[in-house]
């Protein structure tokens, strides 16, 4: 049972949605959301209209776009990303990422934009967007935007701000990097959330020196970051364990803040934040061919 008082719309067209948004200022878009469900019933927010997004086709599937970009359309189900080929043998990082989300059910009803239509604090794909340097395509009524994972993460998670463009896809470009990623996560083993989850895109090994590498963190901090020390420690050097070791233990300084809550301390998620940096490189490395000793 909902506690609160609130009217449905499922247009079936972008424009549509988007001109409903502006016109009500305290309606929230559904996009598959559980979190949004779960904090209705709780009572913490009280929407005057819940947008339903799930009639607007072009909102759904995968598709090649120039420049070498797979986009995924906002309403793609996690699980359907999943059982994507191209996702699988192209973005590991990715794969892995979508299969650590909840269960079967839950990967089978949530949608890839949803993190956006919802704020979920301690969301996966979030680290993977940011790893990947992927963009996302937003309409509101002025327009199509296309923005980086780094700022619209950023903006989508102030506890003030609300969403009044709707994500239609996400871009992830398609180079070396994304074949050399991974991800990996320690959950709560009764909840399911993602105490801290680690993605990892390496670039190409280079004279035995690692060029490009990209390290993201969620469920640790308030929100998804780059773990810019990591990295700096990282490029420009050998993949060596003694300089994996030396640029997980940096992970602390990468971050403004560590959560810390009933779900696990704040000195617990940074040691699980090193723990996971050293185990998710190894585990891309491996990918590109690299064995570290």
């Amino acid at each position: 049972m909902l506690p609160v008082q609130f009217d449905y719309v499922a247009p079936e067209s972008l424009e549509a949605a988007v001109k409903f948004l502006k016109d009500n200022a305290e309606a929230l878009i559904l996009a598959g959301s559980h979190s949004l469900i779960a904090e209705m019933k709780r009572g913490s927010i009280s929407p005057s209209h819940l947008v339903d997004l799930g009639k607007i086709r072009s909102l759904r599937g995968i598709n090649h776009q120039p420049g070498n970009i797979l986009q995924i359309n906002a309403m793609t189900t996690y699980a359907q990303v999943a059982a994507s080929r191209e996702v699988q043998e192209n973005y590991p990082v990715l794969f892995e990422a979508i299969n650590n989300i909840g269960d079967a059910q839950i990967r089978n009803w949530q949608t890839i934009g949803d993190v956006f239509a919802y704020r979920d604090l301690a969301c996966d794909f979030t680290a993977v967007a940011l790893a990947l340097e992927a963009t996302f395509n937003t309409l509101d009524t002025e327009g199509s935007h296309e923005i980086e994972a780094a700022p619209l993460i950023a903006k989508a998670f102030q506890n003030n701000w609300q969403l009044k463009e709707i994500v239609t896809a996400i871009n992830l470009p398609t180079d070396a990097s994304t074949k050399g990623s991974a991800y990996q996560s320690f959950k709560h083993p009764a909840t399911g959330y993602t105490l801290c989850g680690i993605a990892v895109a390496v670039g190409e090994i280079n004279n035995g020196i690692v060029g490009k590498c990209h390290v993201a963190v969620t469920g640790a901090t308030p929100y998804a970051v780059r773990l810019t020390a990591v990295e700096a420690a990282i490029e420009g050097k050998a993949p060596t364990a003694e300089n994996i070791a030396a640029a997980s233990t940096l992970a602390k300084a990468s971050v403004d803040s560590i959560l810390g809550d009933r779900y696990a301390s704040a000195e617990y998620r940074a040691h699980l934040m090193e723990v996971n940096i050293k185990r998710t490189l190894i585990r891309a490395l491996e990918r590109v061919g690299i064995v570290v000793v």
